[in-house]
Parts: structure tokens; sequence; C-alpha cells
């Protein structure tokens, strides 16, 4: 079994939405500290803060229909990227700021989700939630031509539209409520609603051309589209037994006890939609991102793992895996999906209640200062 090496603190326990593990000087980041930065979400941008606490109250609302960091990942090159549901997507360039491409057409209306990579470009879905907005339920979607996947080009600094609703041969009282893409091809749930019941279709797909260079206007030709069974769809979403995780994960996690129970989803960098795990029932969330030279996990409380070298850096800790909190939130807050660019870790934070949530940011940490400092850890 590997050492795990905690950052050299006063002990305090691992705090799950059910339980706690009690881990011994395991280091809590200090909440104000030149070693990160905090932001939070406002409609038309992100603003720095001192605190989650101190930024602008936010009301309550459905998490589809809400600023929040719906999904991030880092692709093969180090780079990171987080999608912010109604604002746009961050591009992280190794820097403690990130930037931002806001585009009101594509995101004032719709939720964003499902960031994944394809040949390491990175894409995203929209779609209207006819369930948490009922204006959307009764207002047929005339416009076959509206966004469903879309491309983000880091270069250009650009969203560009890619497959449109028309490709997808989607009626106009329907919405494409999820989505999943395995490296290959890509299913779909359509869910359709009229006065009379709501029902759910489920389609699977292949591009026929490069997905760079499809046009953001419905034309035949670009994809092969099928129907496919619900069990089909829903089996790949179903979650695993932590046991069948990547051997990676499972070391990166060796040393939390047995009885503590968790569901983390598992990314790989520039890879398709991640993999979920669970440990036991009605667990804590997690979420964890496997790249070539290193795997970090983060649970909902702040508890973070990692085991590697950051890009360009010296492995760590002899290979032991290491251990160490983020700032601790107020009560009802959580930590969510998170990217590492070069030195900097960003990860969403969320107020949440149930399906809702309220005010939301990110917040970023220098882990070259954290990680690499020998005064801040210690063998245990």
């Amino acid at each position: 079994m590997k050492k795990l090496l905690l950052l050299a603190c006063v002990g305090i326990a691992l705090a799950g939405c059910k339980k706690k593990i009690e881990t011994e000087t395991i280091a809590e980041l200090a909440p104000v500290s030149s070693d990160h930065k905090w932001y939070y979400f406002t409609n038309d941008n992100i603003v720095p803060i001192q605190l989650p606490q101190v930024s602008k109250l936010q009301s309550l609302k459905p998490w589809t229909e809400n600023l929040r960091v719906s999904d991030a990942n880092t692709n093969t090159q180090g780079q990171g990227f987080m999608l912010v549901n109604r604002l746009g997507v961050l591009l992280f360039e190794e820097k403690d700021e990130p930037v931002l491409l806001h585009d009101v057409q594509l995101f004032a209306s719709c939720t964003a989700d499902e960031l994944v990579f394809a040949k390491d470009i990175p894409y995203f879905t929209l779609y209207r939630s006819t369930f948490f907005n009922k204006s959307f339920a009764n207002t047929p979607n005339a416009d076959s031509n509206r966004a469903y996947l879309v491309r983000v080009s880091r270069e250009n600094r650009m969203l560009y539209p890619a497959l449109t609703y028309g490709d997808m041969d989607v009626p106009a009282n329907a919405e494409i409520v999820s989505s999943i893409y395995d490296g290959d091809s890509w299913l779909a749930a359509v869910k359709t609603s009229d006065e009379e019941r709501t029902r759910f279709e489920y389609k699977q797909w292949k591009p026929l051309m490069e997905l760079e260079a499809m046009q953001p206007s419905t034309k035949e030709g670009k994809i092969s589209l099928r129907h496919t069974s619900e069990d089909k769809f829903y089996s790949a979403h179903a979650p695993e037994e932590f046991s069948k995780a990547p051997s990676r994960l499972k070391s990166l996690l060796e040393a939390i006890p047995e009885d503590f129970a968790f569901s983390i989803s598992c990314y790989t960098a520039g890879g398709p939609s991640p993999r979920l795990y669970t440990h036991g029932e009605d667990g804590t969330n997690a979420s964890a991102l496997i790249a070539d030279g290193w795997i970090c996990a983060v649970f909902a409380d702040g508890t973070t793992y990692f085991n590697g070298a950051l890009r360009g850096r010296e492995i760590l800790a002899g290979g032991n895996n290491m251990a160490f909190r983020l700032p601790k939130l107020p009560k009802d807050y959580y930590y969510t999906h998170f990217c590492i660019s070069g030195d900097y870790f960003a990860v969403g934070w969320e107020e949440s209640s149930f399906y809702k949530t309220g005010r939301s940011g990110l917040l970023v940490v220098d882990l070259g200062k954290v990680l690499y400092n020998k005064d801040y850890y210690a063998a245990d």
C-alpha cells in the first residue's frame, strides 16, 4: 500500500453528506490566502471576491436555470476548461484568472451541459428544461437551426454551433434532455411533451464528417442517426461499483475507510463523458480527473487527493498520494466540478438546497505554492 502524505496542519475530519472520516493531520487551506483566489458569477461576468458568503445574493432556482459550474475538464495538453450554465465557457491559461467566452445568444435561455472532447477538441450540449421552466413547455421550438452541440475554439476564443436540433430530427415540442459520448458514438434522450402526456425516445448518432467542419445550420449528410433502446441509453449512464473503477483511482482513494459511502464521477483528460462509480449507498458526491501525469479527486466538502506531477514539474512525494482540504465553505455550500491548468487548480462552488442552487462561483488555487512547498507537508 502506498503511503498517504498529508499536508501538515491540525487534525480535522473529512466531512461527507451523511458521515465523516477521521483523518489525521490533513491541512485545510485558509479561507483567505495568497495561494488562491475566489470568484463569483454575475449574469454577464466573473467577479473576484474575498469569500463566497460576501458575494451578491442570488435567488434559489432549479439547477438547470441558474448560474453554476455545470462541467469541467482538462485537455491532453494540460489546458483547463469550465462550462458555466447561463454564462459561457472559462478557459484557463496557466494563470489564476480565466478567460470568459460569453455568448448571450447561446446561453441566455438554455441549459449548458456535458463538456466532452472529440480529438481533444471540447464540445458541449444545450437544451431547455420543460420540467423546470413551463414557458418552454408551452412554446414549440420552431427553429430547427437552434444549436444542440457547440464547439469551443481556444485558438479563436469563440464558440461555434456544430449540430442543430434539426440535424437530430427533434420535433418542435421536444428537447434533448440528456446526452452521453463514449469516444465513438453519441446517445441522446429526447423528451416530447404535449397536453396529453410526456414520452421519451432514444437516439444514437455518429458524425459523417469532421465535427470541427460542421456548419451551424441544419443540413443532410452531417450525421448518421438511428433510434436505439431505453436499455442501451440507461446502461451507458448506469453507475458501476467502485471495485470496477480504474486502478489509478482506486489506488488514489485507498486510504478512505471501507464504510465511507460516496459516488464519484471519473473523467479522463481530453476524453468523453465521465463514468460514475459508487461505494456504498447514499454517499457524498465527488469528481475525479485522470491525466497522463497526475490524478486528482475532489469531494463536495473540499477534501482533495492528488498523485503525480503537475505539468513540467517533478513527481510529488516520491509517487505517494497526497491529501489536503480546500477552504471550508459556509453551510449548504459545496464544491463541484474542477480542472487543472499548469500549476492552477480551478473548482466550482455553489450554494445548494435540494434541486435548487443560489450563489455560485469558482476557486482558483496555485498548486505550485501548495504542493511544491516542502514546508507545507510532512510524511505521516
